[in-house]
Parts: structure tokens; C-alpha cells; sequence
């Protein structure tokens, strides 16, 4: 009777182990565990701009949690101090410590610890990137095995972009989001985003809107909310 009563308190507590597990926190991570307060059914990873910190990405978390109840959201800090900020890699001058390859890492590591800890699919996972992290983003969906569902770029730019698609795989989708008057990133760049993408594979949709900022203005905000609740299912 002991014995079972052991082992009883064993699996109850293995089971608490199991569902603490679920939660974006336990993972020493940054973000939002779903809103619905069940077990997360799909996960949207977000990759901050050049300066900024996770924080930045929390509005577009916030909106898209009231179409996708059920996802959890990653925001995480990039590792490497920039001015008040983060940054993903050495953006600009020489990297002699080669960040650029070590965030290509960083970026796939997040993509298999959130499916892993949260129990989440690569096919239920979307990424999302601002600027130098929409670079990132295309890292952390292109480089994952397999591809996650899609990849969102917001006005971004290349970080690596070495990863060729899967032969007999499913490539992930590529949404990019550009204001036409941006100030910070240049055609050019977006053009170079696209071309590296279809090199290696995938195939890329572009939506430009009017904006005179660097961040998407609402319009394309919102296009990017339509194609990520569109990839995972949701309202």
C-alpha cells in the first residue's frame, strides 16, 4: 500500500513537472504563455530591431494573443549590448568573433527549445523579425529542421540567409512588410532579402505599404497579423 501511495505522489508529481514545463518562463525565456490559460497549441517567436530590447515586439504579441488565444509568444533580449539596447550581432565594423554565425545558432536553439519545452510543433511555430531581426528570423525558421510553419520579416534585413531549403520539404512561406518611404533600411536591401531567399529555395510575398517610418505603419501591421493567424489557424 506504501508503495503505491509513492508512486502515486511520484506521477502526480511528475505530471506538475510536466505541465510547469509549458510555461515560457521555465524555459528562461522571455514573452507571454497563451492567453486561453491551456497548454500552448502554437508559438510565435519574435526577433527585436537593432537597439531595441524583446519588450519592442510585446504590442504585436498583445494583438495577435486576441486572434490566437492559444499561443504562446517569445520575445527574447538579443545577447549582445548596443547603445541602451540589444543587439543580435555585430552590425556594423569588423566581427572578428563571427556573432553573425553564433546568432544563426542562438536563432535555431530558440526555435528547438520552445518545441521541445512547450511541446509545440515546427509546423504550429511562426517567426517574426524587426529590422536586423527579420535577418534573424529567416535564421531561426530556415535553418530549423524541420522549416517551421512561416517566417515574418518586417522591413528586415540579412543577417546569414545561408540556409537552402529542405529537398522533399516544405518551405516555409516568407512574408515580407516594408513601408515605402523607409528611412533606415533602403529597397535595395529588401530586394537582397528576397533574392538570397529565393536562391536558397523559398519563395517570399512582398507587401509594401505608405509609411514614412522604419517600422511597418499600421497597414502593414496589419497584413503581417492576417498572415500569421492565417499560418496557425486562428480568427
Amino acid at each position: 500500500m506504501k508503495r503505491f501511495v509513492a508512486l502515486t505522489v511520484l506521477a502526480i508529481g511528475l505530471g506538475a513537472g510536466a505541465a510547469s514545463a509549458q510555461k515560457v518562463a521555465d524555459l528562461g525565456m522571455t514573452g507571454m504563455d497563451p492567453a486561453s490559460g491551456k497548454a500552448p497549441k502554437q508559438v510565435v517567436i519574435m526577433f527585436h530591431g537593432y537597439t531595441q530590447r524583446g519588450e519592442a515586439m510585446k504590442p504585436l504579441a498583445d494583438a495577435l494573443a486576441k486572434r490566437l488565444p492559444d499561443a504562446a509568444f517569445i520575445f527574447n533580449d538579443g545577447p549582445l549590448d548596443a547603445n541602451k539596447g540589444k543587439s543580435w550581432y555585430v552590425l556594423r565594423g569588423e566581427d572578428p568573433t563571427n556573432t553573425k554565425a553564433a546568432v544563426k545558432k542562438l536563432a535555431v536553439d530558440t526555435v528547438t527549445k520552445a518545441s521541445e519545452g512547450l511541446k509545440v510543433s515546427h509546423q504550429n511555430i511562426v517567426v517574426v523579425g524587426f529590422s536586423q531581426g527579420g535577418g534573424v528570423a529567416l535564421d531561426a525558421g530556415a535553418c530549423s529542421t524541420p522549416d517551421v510553419k512561416a517566417v515574418v520579416s518586417l522591413a528586415g534585413i540579412l543577417a546569414n540567409g545561408d540556409c537552402k531549403a529542405e529537398a522533399g520539404g516544405k518551405p516555409a512561406p516568407i512574408l515580407i512588410v516594408y513601408n515605402d518611404h523607409d528611412p533606415v533600411v533602403k529597397p535595395d536591401s529588401i530586394q537582397a532579402f528576397q533574392d538570397q531567399a529565393k536562391a536558397n529555395g523559398y519563395e517570399s510575398k512582398l507587401e509594401t505599404v505608405a509609411g514614412t517610418t522604419h517600422y511597418p505603419a499600421a497597414d502593414g501591421i496589419g497584413k503581417a497579423e492576417d498572415f500569421i493567424v492565417a499560418q496557425l489557424g486562428g480568427k
